[in-house]
């Protein structure tokens, strides 16, 4: 996994928890990086989960509600680092439907490495947008706060649900409606 996500989680805890908790989290959590990142290397995904772990337990909040709130917090450098793709972009729903086929192929070009989810439209009208996640990596929840993240940015008020009638081997069904 990139080090721009380990680098982000560390500030993450720091602003949302205090220098503090990011020591005693590196500290604890005996990881073979021991802690220190850089944005463009890549580590193993194991020390992320050791690291949402800790903190997880030492807040007593539910893992899928960190990550979420980590997305959210993600979001801004994900924008400012690459604000020449979303400029492509004048609404929420086109940028989010746009991931797989536009937004990815950049990343790749950046991070030719990156094991990067998969976005697959179903559905997309100007309101609605229905899409089939898939990750190596789990971390529905962490997608589903950049989702909502997006639809700040274009200051539209909407939801992402999850539609649990896909077989969870087939992916997760993100269903994104705009009020």
């Amino acid at each position: 996994m990139k080090g721009f996500i380990f680098t982000n989680f560390i500030e993450f805890v720091e602003t949302t928890h205090g220098l503090e908790m990011v020591d005693e989290m590196i500290t604890n959590c005996n990881l073979q990086s021991e802690g220190i990142y850089s944005s463009f290397s890549s580590y193993e995904f194991d020390e992320l989960v050791s690291l949402l772990t800790y903190v997880s337990n030492k807040i007593d909040v539910n893992p899928e509600i960190l990550l979420e709130k980590f997305g959210v917090f993600v979001f801004p450098y994900l924008i400012g680092k690459h604000s020449y793709i979303i400029e492509n972009y004048d609404n929420a729903i086109d940028l989010i439907g746009g991931i797989e086929n536009h937004i990815h192929i950049e990343v790749k070009k950046i991070y030719n490495d990156a094991d990067l989810p998969t976005f697959r439209v179903v559905e997309k009208t100007t309101k609605k947008l229905t899409i089939i996640y898939n990750s190596s990596k789990g971390l529905t929840y962490f997608a589903i706060g950049l989702i909502k993240e997006t639809l700040n940015h274009f200051k539209v008020n909407g939801s992402v649900t999850i539609d649990k009638s896909l077989d969870p081997k087939m992916g997760v069904k993100f269903i994104i409606e705009l009020d």
